[in-house]
């Protein structure tokens, strides 16, 4: 695992460099609508600064799961979400890596809900709670709704 730093700002951002001189960043940014459960949703999103990529370094994977733990084990409050795009048609490819390393990691209470988005842009959307704070039974219809009036919205 490599040693990062957190930059101070109003959204959470690591940064970490590797063996290989690749610059890595983590960002959590507050993305919470006004209203319970999601007035405490982030979006996670990691990325080499110059879309680079790393050769076979496991230290890379192991240090951004590191910042990801590290922050919602800081953080159970929030509800935590990461968008496959399918911009460059790897959408399904990253969501499998994301499943991979959250069933490596698997946070103690924590549950992974995802959810497949078939429109013309194809993407699939991640959710990570708490099950101590946040009731599946609330929190999974409400995500359902949020994304069902914003699909609304772009139509």
């Amino acid at each position: 695992m490599y040693e990062y730093f957190k930059k101070e700002g109003s959204d959470p951002l690591f940064i970490f460099e590797t063996k290989g001189g690749l610059t890595y960043y983590v960002t959590f940014r507050k993305m919470g609508t006004e209203s319970y459960p999601l007035d405490n949703l982030y979006s996670l999103d990691f990325f080499e600064i110059e879309n680079k990529k790393g050769k076979n370094d496991t230290n890379i994977s192991s240090t951004i799961l590191n910042i990801i733990t590290d922050f919602i084990s800081d953080n159970n409050h929030i509800v935590l979400h990461y968008i496959c795009e399918s911009i460059d048609l790897k959408h399904t490819f990253r969501r499998r890596l994301f499943s991979r390393w959250f069933s490596f990691t698997n946070p103690s209470n924590w549950i992974k809900y995802d959810i497949n988005i078939e429109s013309p842009e194809e993407y699939s959307l991640t959710f990570l709670y708490d099950t101590t704070i946040y009731d599946s039974d609330l929190i999974e219809p409400e995500i359902i709704l949020t994304i069902d009036s914003i699909q609304q919205v772009k139509n």
